[in-house]
């Protein structure tokens, strides 16, 4: 991944305090805090922040070291986890130390000793490998009533001159602090983000920024990434003697990474050999990128290599080629590469894969963890193709991310659409918003041929046909497991609608073929699924499929409600009636349409058929808070839907 390389942000979780009286052997910071009132919170809070400080001093050499101070109360057993807290480091960002503490509810003192410091691998576990790496220190003696302290230091040798305070989390913070010391000559620029803007205490060249009291992160159903929505002020600072490295603008920005990346494409000879054997000159253009594309998505395999300034700059295109291995800025440069041998522009995008952590309104920041291309289409490519976003003067740029297994050329992977990037053209730069798939490209049309007999039992042959994101999601959960393990997977998906049944086969077509629709196909028999009262038979027509979304409707709506992406899902159900018996009555049909989504289904007597068909249809990402009601009445409608029963009745 691109890495988030400015400042070590750490997912880290803090809590509040009792009184305890000064306790030797941990620092006066802590104990401090831990003498701090100790204040009323919600039942399902497991822990507070009582103290979150960032001091980060800048050499005249560029230089930064920043020491973080935190302090945390254990308020609930779940808060026991915060006893692990990690630190990430890379050759950029080194870790000087880490330490930790804690305050037993009963005024015992403990101290993390060297054992209680390692390393883990900061990989996300997908890639071949990965030398991004987090220092972990486990805080000893931390239960219930612990009130526990971490202090870490770490030295920075940075290539963009930029600190991100994340002042806000996923539980409360009493106090947070930010300090921020200057060389004489030096100046600084502040951003605020979901935050009014905050007046700093000035004395000389230390600034400081003091909070109290913020609020966390509430956990909803389907909100946006946490990220998106928290608090956080960015700092650039700068001077005359570091010009080049601090950015005022995102044209700025994108200057630098074009200027850092200029030399990366240049093709070695095996390369370019590659592209002809791929891609000769007697192929359709569009055929020819698409090989390629194909190519680098196969067989250039993901690694996080973060070495030297791997977090920003890309390895050579020829050295990745030769390695067949490299991160997504990697596989992007050497794609880039590869389509300038057939004559096709294109350039970097960064972006971030949490939908809202950037915005149209974000100032410019490092704060992007991928890297993808926008590949210059010819005037002579007309096809109307969904990925496609319309350049004022750039034309027609394809959106394509090589390092997704699962997304063909033509499509945007889900998490990138509706979101924002940063172009990165030459020498200079703009943030986009990524163009949105319609419904119709993300399909689930699934059929079914169910025999109901007289007992009960149903016996179903089902098919599923897949397309874009949908296919994507089918193609990441079985694509790369075995027969029985995906026979595992689908029955987990009916055990949530069936009760007793049995799995009698399941079928993947193009499983790896990603330029096709994926084809799922499956036979069940389900004992007892209607219920028999006397002479009736109770069939619930909407037999697989729940489209229902849990939502608390008890206290107010605060954040907005996120679809992953537009959607047109169909089922058509047909029941082969049991002898004897014929259809009685019937549910009505349903209909719910709301500006984001539309929901309809009947249940129709097809003579000796009954026969369930119904669209679930989702237009938009994000639906406001405000508009929570009618999300809940949405779902309202599908569930009273997906309950109702037909009745048959025994023919005398």
């Amino acid at each position: 991944m691109f890495s988030k390389v400015i400042n070590a942000i750490v997912v880290l979780v803090f809590l509040g305090t009792g009184c305890l009286p000064a306790v030797a052997g941990v620092p006066e910071w802590l104990s401090a805090a831990a003498r701090q009132p100790a204040k009323k919170y919600a039942d399902d809070v497991n822990a507070v922040m009582l103290l979150s400080e960032s001091e980060t001093t800048v050499k005249d050499n560029g230089e930064t070291v920043t020491r973080v101070r935190r302090v945390i109360k254990v308020l609930r057993p779940d808060g026991r986890d915060e006893a692990y807290q990690g630190v990430p480091f890379s050759d950029e960002m080194r870790v000087n130390y880490i330490k930790g503490w804690s305050i037993s509810a009963q005024g015992t003192a403990y101290e993390a000793k060297k054992d209680d410091v390692y390393e883990v691998s900061g990989g996300a576990g997908y890639e071949i490998y990965s030398d991004e790496k987090v220092k972990v220190v486990r805080v000893p003696g931390v239960d219930v009533g612990t009130v526990l302290g971490v202090e870490w230091e770490q030295k920075r040798n940075p290539y963009t001159f930029e600190d991100q305070w994340y002042f806000q989390r996923q539980i409360p913070v009493e106090h947070a602090r930010f300090i921020l010391h200057l060389p004489p000559g030096w100046e600084y620029r502040a951003a605020w983000i979901n935050h009014p803007e905050q007046q700093p205490a000035l004395q000389g060249n230390t600034t400081m920024w003091e909070l109290s009291d913020i609020p966390r992160i509430e956990k909803e159903a389907n909100m946006p990434h946490w990220r998106a929505l928290a608090g956080q002020l960015i700092v650039t600072f700068f001077s005359e003697k570091t010009k080049g490295r601090s950015y005022t603008t995102w044209k700025d920005f994108g200057a630098w990474y074009s200027h850092l990346t200029a030399d990366v494409r240049n093709p070695s000879l095996a390369l370019q050999a590659k592209v002809q054997e791929l891609a000769p000159a007697t192929m359709p253009l569009l055929d020819r990128i698409r090989a390629l594309t194909r190519f680098v998505q196969k067989d250039v395999r993901y690694a996080a290599i973060e070495i030297g300034i791997g977090g920003y700059l890309p390895h050579p295109a020829s050295e990745v080629f030769s390695n067949r291995y490299g991160d997504c800025k990697d596989k992007a440069t050497v794609l880039s590469a590869m389509l300038a041998q057939i004559g096709v522009k294109s350039y970097y995008m960064l972006i971030n894969t949490n939908r809202g952590d950037v915005t149209g309104k974000t100032p410019p920041t490092i704060g992007f963890n991928h890297a993808i291309l926008a590949i210059q289409l010819p005037d002579s490519i007309k096809a109307p193709i969904p990925a496609v976003y319309e350049h004022p003067k750039l034309g027609r740029l394809l959106i394509f991310d090589p390092t997704s297994t699962v997304v063909p050329m033509g499509q945007i992977p889900e998490y990138e659409q509706d979101n924002w990037g940063l172009l990165v053209s030459e020498h200079s730069g703009e943030l986009i918003h990524l163009p949105l798939s319609k419904p119709e490209s993300n399909r689930i049309t699934r059929t079914a041929h169910l025999v109901l007999q007289p007992d009960g039992t149903i016996k179903g042959e089902v098919t599923e046909v897949r397309t874009g994101s949908q296919a994507a999601d089918g193609r990441y959960r079985f694509q790369h497991q075995t027969e029985t393990d995906r026979k595992k997977i689908l029955e987990e998906f009916l055990g949530k609608m069936i009760g007793a049944f049995h799995l009698d086969s399941v079928k993947a077509e193009n499983l790896d073929d990603i330029d096709k629709a994926l084809i799922i196909r499956y036979q069940f028999t389900a004992d007892h699924y209607a219920k028999s009262a006397g002479p009736l038979l109770l069939v619930r027509p909407r037999v697989l499929g729940e489209k229902l979304d849990a939502l608390d409707m008890t206290k107010p709506r605060l954040y907005p409600y996120e679809f992953d992406v537009p959607t047109l899902q169909t089922d058509t159900f047909d029941f082969s009636l049991p002898e004897g018996y014929k259809i009685d009555e019937l549910p009505d049909a349903a209909k719910a349409s709301f500006a984001f989504g539309e929901y309809s289904s009947k249940t129709e007597d097809k003579g000796r058929e009954l026969e369930y068909s119904r669209a679930y249809k989702i237009t938009s990402t994000r639906v406001p808070a405000e508009k929570i009601n009618d999300v809940s009445k949405f779902f309202h409608e599908i569930n009273q839907d997906e309950r109702n029963m037909a009745v048959l009745k025994r023919i005398n």
